[in-house]
């Protein structure tokens, strides 16, 4: 029984720990507001319009790699906090995002996504334990202390959301559709023409596609 009681308290502390501390890094923009787009097939969208679209994230640059988890990515998000005093009184103490413009690809055609992005991605990895070695990298290059008063180690906790080439995603944003050699013809007397997303104005939001499936 004392096992049973130790491990509900246990859990209730995990799913507190993770609302309060995960949970605000997904910046999840109303779930309802975004379902109220109406999603549209990439090759529909019209010009000067706010839609929603879905399909596949491909890299149209250079991988970079994740901070923490080392991964080839489009790009990626870190925030770390501290709590060099030891009483739950954390402190942002690193935020990084690198995120360059990117595709996403539908059973229909491509659009082209510019950042800046409102990310509502899931995270990747989320810990709250002893610094890793890439960890301490970070904060030593950050100018960030270890240990505090007395040699005592300061507490670390962080957040690394990132998109990866392949990934299923929805955006929501203010669509242009441009001349773009890239692009398609509507017809033989079209020049190609493409969709741009761009965070110009207001921010392209991405979130998981299973997040906002109906």
């Amino acid at each position: 029984m004392t096992g049973l009681v130790i491990t509900l308290v246990l859990l209730n502390a995990g799913f507190v720990a993770y609302r309060a501390w995960v949970a605000p890094y997904r910046r999840r923009a109303p779930r309802r507001a975004l379902m109220r787009i109406p999603e549209t097939p990439i090759a529909g969208v019209k010009d000067g319009e706010r839609v929603r679209i879905k399909g596949r994230a491909v890299a149209r640059e250079p991988l970079r790699t994740s901070p923490i988890s080392r991964r080839g990515c489009i790009g990626y998000r870190l925030v770390v906090h501290s709590d060099s005093g030891g009483r739950d009184v954390w402190q942002r103490v690193v935020d990084q995002e690198a995120f360059g413009s990117f595709v996403l690809l539908d059973d229909t055609g491509e659009a082209m996504l510019h950042a800046p992005f409102d990310l509502e991605l899931d995270p990747y990895d989320a810990r709250a334990d002893n610094p890793s070695p890439a960890l301490l990298e970070i904060l030593e290059r950050e100018g960030v202390p270890v240990r505090g008063t007395f040699g005592i180690e300061h507490r670390f906790r962080y957040v690394e959301t990132i998109l990866m080439p392949g990934d299923e995603i929805t955006a929501v944003g203010r669509a242009t559709v441009e001349i773009d050699a890239a692009g398609r013809p509507l017809s033989h007397r079209h020049p190609p023409v493409m969709c741009h997303l761009r965070g110009i104005d207001e921010a392209v939001v991405i979130a998981d596609a299973d997040d906002l499936a109906p």
